[in-house]
């Protein structure tokens, strides 16, 4: 009688199997959904800070343009990319206190932030002098051979090397390069040196952010936040020796308002691309974008 009613049990308990792979099946779409909110929003925030640096890059340009056709700021290019440090630390600091608390600072080594700004202070200096003594269209132009630049100084340093339909995609850019017509792209043989050193110096600077916020094991906000800040104390000993200052009181009051406002568009610009370069890296091709924008 015992051996009948636990027999009678355990079939009981029993599931076909039938029964169960239904239910499995059900599961399965469940967990893929799941995921997919989270790889909608990383894809949400990558192409946010791709075109957060393709607007600031477009209005930094023709608030540049704008300033640097005065004569007077044209000759405090030190100063004025102490201005853009500035805004860019006031605003990183900001962000990363109460009520926002963005991100959390951290304070690195003084002596070994040293070299990269004085890349990031000769990245933003030389590509200032780019524009000032080049046109818009080729100072675009000598941007997009960034990339290229890249490429070539990650495979002479790191060994790294890209794909067929990358290396194609480089190719097409540079045979574009070559095929610009010269009435939008003018320039000068001082103004050509300009557009070269600041295309190498650029490529290796953001190669050089990638490696260090490795390095440092940091985000790319809390590394710029210590650039910023210690570019504008080191410039701050080099602006009289170079600069010419002059009486912002003779100049216009539409060139002052591009000056307040290019430091703010250039907190954006230097936010935005330190997070591509910490999201993606260094060859993440935006530039294309921005160039067009200028050229029209």
């Amino acid at each position: 009688m015992i051996q009948t009613t636990a027999s009678s049990i355990h079939e009981k308990e029993e599931i076909p199997v039938e029964k169960i792979e239904p239910v499995m099946e059900k599961a399965t779409p469940d967990l893929e959904n799941l995921r997919l909110p989270v790889l909608s929003r990383a894809r949400m925030i990558d192409v946010s800070c791709i075109a957060l640096n393709t607007i600031s890059t477009v209005g930094l340009v023709f608030l540049n343009k704008t300033i640097f056709d005065n004569p007077q700021l044209r000759s405090m290019q030190i100063s004025f990319a102490m201005w853009h440090f500035l805004c860019t630390a006031i605003v990183l600091w900001i962000a990363s206190h109460k009520p926002f608390r963005l991100f959390e600072p951290v304070r690195l080594p003084f002596l070994k932030m040293i070299p990269l700004c004085t890349f990031f202070a000769g990245f933003l200096i030389l590509n200032n002098l780019s524009l000032a003594y080049n046109s818009v269209g080729f100072y675009q132009l000598a941007k997009i051979m960034t990339t290229p630049c890249v490429v070539f100084l990650n495979y002479l340093l790191f060994g790294k090397t890209i794909n067929s339909l990358t290396a194609l995609a480089l190719a097409s850019v540079c045979f574009g390069v070559g095929l610009t017509d010269t009435d939008i792209a003018r320039s000068n043989p001082l103004g050509a040196i300009f557009a070269v050193l600041a295309f190498f110096v650029t490529a290796t600077y953001q190669i050089w952010i990638g490696k260090k916020i490795v390095d440092f094991q940091v985000s790319s906000s809390q590394l710029l936040l210590n650039q910023a800040s210690i570019s504008v104390l080191l410039l701050a000993f080099v602006a009289p020796l170079f600069d010419t200052f002059t009486d912002l009181r003779q100049v216009p009051s539409n060139t002052l308002i591009a000056l307040f406002l290019s430091g703010i568009v250039a907190s954006l610009l230097n936010l935005s691309q330190f997070l591509i370069i910490g999201r993606t890296s260094a060859l993440t091709v935006i530039s294309r974008i921005q160039s067009i924008l200028n050229v029209y």
